[in-house]
């Protein structure tokens, strides 16, 4: 089990998750407006798009270049090419207790 963090400014959410599982799947049991996942975790749409908190990114798996993460994340308004992964991309393991992910609100409706 690792506990997972999600960072909506200054409202945390956290939840603790099974290893082998995908941080989308966490996201997704908080309800999270954020991480729609409209493919639910399959790496074709970008919306379960995150940012990665600095100290962690280099203790998950690093994205694989020239991938479908890249090309769909590369499309999101708050693309950041050192913190921005795709959720569904990121499996649980035991060494990611405390994982903390800001959420980002390119997916939110806007009203205008």
């Amino acid at each position: 089990m690792a506990k997972i963090f999600f960072k909506r400014n200054e409202e945390v959410f956290d939840i603790d998750m099974p290893e082998g599982t995908k941080v989308v799947h966490a996201a997704y049991k908080l309800r999270l407006p954020e991480v729609p996942a409209n493919c639910r975790g399959k790496c074709q749409c970008g919306t379960c798009h995150v940012h990665v908190d600095p100290k962690w990114i280099d203790k998950i798996e690093p994205m694989e270049v020239d991938t479908m993460e890249l090309f769909l994340l590369k499309r999101q308004k708050s693309y950041d090419p050192e913190l921005s992964r795709l959720s569904c991309q990121i499996r649980i393991k035991e060494e990611h207790d405390g994982l903390t992910l800001s959420l980002v609100d390119d997916n939110i409706p806007r009203n205008s």
